[in-house]
């Protein structure tokens, strides 16, 4: 792992001075104009903020830029000595591993570890016929994938299709289940205002019936009391005649009164001597407890038996009244009406629990369809995500490709471009030689001509002095103001 990382540190660090030094690019910044000043020292004047003025970043020059980038170049070329000194201490000590760490540093694009291994002595031949064969395969597999994306297509849109079908199945069902919920509901108020007119109903009868049995009092003691203030006061015989009938009537009541007591203490005397009786033969014999003990109750149910029959009788046989048949009637609805109102309630809840027993059983044999459904659509999903996911990595790979083409063809037509400016610059350079050679052999020149120019002059100069040494002779032609040579200053013969 750590021959790993002197390497790979290697690699990177050649990176970077690729990407970042190497380039001609990198260094075209620093030919742009230098920061105005001017500006600055305006703003400076016209606000003058020492605080903000301490903590405003000052504008690099280029020369500072520059000084800083090659201390930057310094440090990288540093760091990947270190990694070059590291890697090559690594494979002095470890010379069998070299194949593995320079596959790191051959590593490059579409070229990985597994090609170069595989190509052996990594000949451009043998990369280029495993590029071309894994090409092949990428081919082979994007026809493959190709023909899967056209049947999941042509899936895609037959389920779409049946979805949208299901979909308008579901629209209606729903519709349906609005328009039978709308009904139900109207039909729940129609109910709820009859129960509602039947109660106010059942009021009003409790309120007529409550009225009328006020009525009905108030008519009996009004009339008792006319009966007495009318009748009692006024007509004395007849008033007589019914008190001495109402006597009698008294005197009948208590005869069947007296009648009724003496039947009954002889039922008990009767009964007190069947009991004695009764317990001399429990006292003589046992055996016949049971019998004696069914005969009493008999007897004692018989004679229940027959008063209540009696009483049934005398109360069936007395006159009917209206007021109370309907009194009985009321009763009777009263005690029924609870009944039919559960009854109801009843029905009500039994419709309820099989209507919903009916749903509970549809859907629990469309749960099992259902989740089968859901978990095909879950699994065309993720073949969709997934055959997604395959399509845009594919096209990054070929994007990745395409950049890699074209930052060869850049690098290509870049080291192009060097070599004509490198080509260019060797003219300019023979050229600029040449006029330079051309230069100095017109400097020679006119230095040895101003040598022998030097030379004359002085020869003339010693010639002048010797003459002014002689006697001075009469000038051949007088002197005058006319044009004299520029290099001794002699006048010139001629005169125009």
């Amino acid at each position: 792992m750590i021959r790993r990382e002197a390497f790979e540190r290697l690699r990177q660090a050649l990176n970077v001075l690729k990407d970042h030094h190497y380039d001609p690019w990198n260094w075209h910044e620093y030919l742009a104009d230098e920061p105005e000043e001017g500006e600055e020292e305006e703003e400076e004047e016209e606000e003058v903020d020492l605080e903000m003025l301490a903590l405003k970043p000052k504008r690099r020059k280029n020369i500072d830029k520059l000084k800083a980038h090659l201390l930057t170049v310094v440090q990288e070329l540093n760091r990947a000595g270190h990694a070059a000194d590291l890697a090559y201490y690594y494979m002095s000590v470890q010379p069998e591993l070299m194949k593995e760490c320079v596959v790191i540093m051959g590593v490059a694009g579409d070229i990985d570890e597994d090609l170069l291994m595989e190509s052996g002595d990594a000949s451009p031949e043998k990369i280029m016929a495993a590029l071309q064969a894994k090409l092949d395969a990428a081919h082979e597999r994007i026809e493959e994938l190709t023909d899967e994306v056209n049947d999941l297509t042509k899936r895609l849109k037959q389920k779409t299709e049946e979805s949208e079908d299901r979909w308008g199945h579901w629209q209606r069902s729903k519709m349906q289940g609005e328009e039978a919920m709308q009904r139900l509901d109207e039909q729940t108020r129609s109910l709820m205002m009859v129960l509602e007119r039947e109660g106010k109903l059942a009021a009003a009868y409790n309120d007529l019936y409550a009225r009328h049995n006020r009525a009905r009092k108030l008519m009996i003691y009004k009339g008792t009391h006319l009966m007495r203030d009318r009748l009692f006061l006024r007509n004395k015989k007849e008033n007589l005649f019914y008190g001495f009938h109402g006597f009698i009537t008294v005197l009948q009541q208590e005869k069947e009164e007296r009648i009724r007591r003496e039947l009954e203490e002889m039922r008990d005397s009767v009964e007190f001597a069947l009991r004695n009786e009764v317990r001399f033969l429990l006292s003589e014999n046992q055996l016949c407890n049971a019998s004696s003990r069914r005969l009493a109750e008999e007897t004692n149910r018989l004679k229940l038996d027959r008063r209540a029959l009696a009483k049934r009788l005398l109360y069936k046989q007395r006159p009917y009244e209206r007021l109370e048949y309907l009194l009985w009637t009321w009763e009777i609805w009263q005690t029924t009406r609870g009944a039919l109102r559960l009854e109801k309630d009843l029905a009500r809840e039994k419709a309820t629990v099989a209507a919903v027993n009916q749903q509970f059983t549809w859907t629990s044999r469309q749960m099992v369809p259902l989740m089968d459904f859901m978990d095909q659509l879950r699994m065309d999903v993720v073949k969709e995500q997934m055959q997604g996911d395959i399509v845009r990595r594919e096209l990054v790979a070929q994007s990745a490709r395409q950049f890699a083409y074209l930052a060869d063809q850049l690098r290509s037509q870049r080291k192009q471009e060097l070599d004509m400016l490198l080509r260019l610059r060797h003219l300019e350079n023979e050229a600029k030689d040449e006029r330079i050679a051309v230069l100095e052999r017109e400097i020679a020149e006119d230095k040895h001509i101003h040598a022998l120019k030097g030379m004359v002059v002085d020869l003339e100069t010693n010639l002048r002095r010797a003459l002014d040494r002689r006697k001075q002779r009469s000038y051949v032609v007088p002197p005058a103001n006319g044009p004299r040579c520029v290099q001794c200053g002699r006048e010139t013969s001629f005169r125009g």
